[in-house]
């Protein structure tokens, strides 16, 4: 894994490329669907535009991670309210910035770029407000470059068939898996017993993960090989975190090859009924 610093090079290269892209959209792209479901490639900017990454970070490395103003306190937390609310800020965001959204968004991935090229040695743990609960600007990090890359594909695989993630924002990506788990599926009342299913990865780096299904919810860890799964799939990074962030369905890349497996054929075949969104 990548040290910190590392990492800000990476967000710095997927900034720099972003925007090259962005600046090569041809006339009337912005009023495009997207990739991700219910957005304009507009709504995805204003999205991207909405979050407020640098200032949250700069609180936190100053020892401040209670909610900036207009935000939830943690202790008031719900999943779906938050879906609804980023929903709801990306277009916003693009009514309210008109023609400046571009000038906007790139100023705050810029801004971004500087808040954590100037985090401090000692700063990678300081805690930062997140409405779900406080994480370190390193997650943090991680998670701007995750939001960047992935809706860079959102954006830009419509217009460019052959548009892929970088393999360095792929091996991000699955270390921000975790995350999405906790969005992308809720918990199931009619299950008896916990529900694994394995997902074996070929590359960037042989790995293997458990997504373990129950009446509380859904969590995602490291295989536990002692421990059946009742499917274990197998696919490459860049196929697993599209999967597992809702841009291809499973069934879909089982289809395509993408996905295979061994196990129960019913539950790999319906694995993405589970889903309910990222």
């Amino acid at each position: 894994m990548e040290t910190p610093l590392q990492r800000v090079e990476i967000l710095r290269r997927e900034v720099a490329d972003f925007k090259q892209r962005l600046s090569e959209l041809p006339p009337g792209a912005w009023g495009q669907p997207s990739a991700c479901a219910g957005w304009t490639v507009a709504e995805v900017m204003g999205h991207l535009a909405g979050q407020d990454f640098a200032p949250r970070v700069s609180r936190g490395i100053a020892g401040d991670y209670s909610p900036p103003p207009g935000s939830p306190p943690v202790s008031q937390h719900d999943e779906d309210a938050f879906a609804q609310a980023i929903f709801e800020r990306a277009f916003a965001t693009r009514e309210r910035e008109g023609m400046e959204l571009a000038a906007t968004l790139l100023r705050r991935l810029d801004e971004t770029v500087a808040v954590f090229a100037g985090v401090p040695a000692d700063g990678w743990d300081a805690l930062c407000y997140w409405p779900p609960g406080p994480e370190p600007a390193r997650v943090m990090l991680d998670m701007r470059i995750s939001e960047l890359s992935m809706h860079a594909w959102d954006i830009f695989s419509g217009l460019d068939p052959e548009y892929r993630l970088s393999p360095p924002a792929v091996a991000v990506l699955i270390d921000t898996v975790p995350r999405a788990v906790r969005r992308a599926f809720r918990p199931d009342p009619g299950l008896t017993e916990p529900l694994r299913f394995r997902f074996d990865l070929t590359d960037p780096a042989a790995a293997s993960y458990d997504l373990i299904f129950s009446r509380e919810g859904a969590v995602l860890e490291k295989a536990a090989t002692e421990q059946p799964a009742a499917v274990t799939f197998r696919c490459n990074g860049e196929t697993y975190v599209m999967v597992m962030y809702g841009r291809l369905e499973p069934a879909a890349a089982l289809a395509a090859g993408q996905l295979t497996y061994r196990g129960v054929a019913a539950l790999a075949e319906s694995f993405g009924s589970r889903f309910v969104g990222g």
